[in-house]
């Protein structure tokens, strides 16, 4: 999890000190940290059916490798990766690394830095996280190269379309009443996880769901 002591702002140009040394520290002692986002999902999910037949939906890799977490107190739900082990090691860390590395989730593609909608006119902001002081010595990068390789086109698209998704969500599901909020929390999670074909674009099928979902929500408001 992200200490909010351990982070600085970055600009887009600046270079700040790390080397990767492939210790596999930062995928140890992460229980219920690394949150799996819709975008996340689908990747993880196209790339583990190429090798385990088990895994033919998103329902079932989230089943195998994730559990659900309340995000709010009114209950936003979403799926984070399961642990193992007494130091909470990352399911797909192995021997000799990432079992998922092209499809990792985006926390981890671009740590040690973290990116939020930005304020001001600005896309985006960019906070370099410290948690681990032995992985910023050995070299330098600069965070427009790491974003160019780590941050890509969808990526960029889907943080804006999820900020705005979620917020709209989030607005609506306090005002729903207290009856109503299992039907809520199943109808966000059909929405950002299950309802999604992993033969079909994600972009266009995420729109989709955000659209029929607010309808859902809307409508729960509605009834008393």
């Amino acid at each position: 999890m992200m200490d909010q002591f351990n982070v600085k702002p970055l600009g887009k140009r600046e270079r700040f000190a790390f080397k990767c040394t492939r210790c596999g520290d930062c995928c140890r002692g992460i229980k219920e940290s690394v949150m799996l986002e819709s975008l996340d999902a689908y990747r993880l999910a196209k790339f583990l059916r190429q090798t385990d037949p088990s895994i033919q939906m998103m329902d079932d890799m989230l089943l195998k490798y994730a559990i659900p977490v309340p995000l709010t107190d009114n209950g936003f739900p979403i799926y984070v990766l399961k642990t193992l082990g007494e130091d909470d090691t990352c399911i797909f860390l192995k021997e000799d690394g990432c079992a998922v590395y092209p499809a990792r989730p985006r926390t981890c593609r671009l740590y040690p830095i973290t990116v939020g909608p930005g304020e001001n006119g600005r896309d985006f902001e960019y906070l370099l996280c410290r948690e681990k002081p032995h992985h910023f010595v050995g070299g330098t990068v600069c965070t427009k190269d790491w974003l160019r390789d780590n941050f890509k086109r969808e990526d960029q698209e889907f943080v804006l379309a999820e900020y705005e998704a979620v917020t709209k969500a989030g607005r609506l599901m306090r005002k729903i009443s207290e009856h109503n909020q299992t039907q809520a929390i199943v109808a966000l999670l059909f929405a950002r996880y299950y309802d999604f074909d992993l033969d079909t674009p994600f972009m266009p099928q995420y729109h989709r769901n955000q659209e029929r979902l607010i309808k859902k929500l809307r409508h729960l408001v509605a009834e008393k």
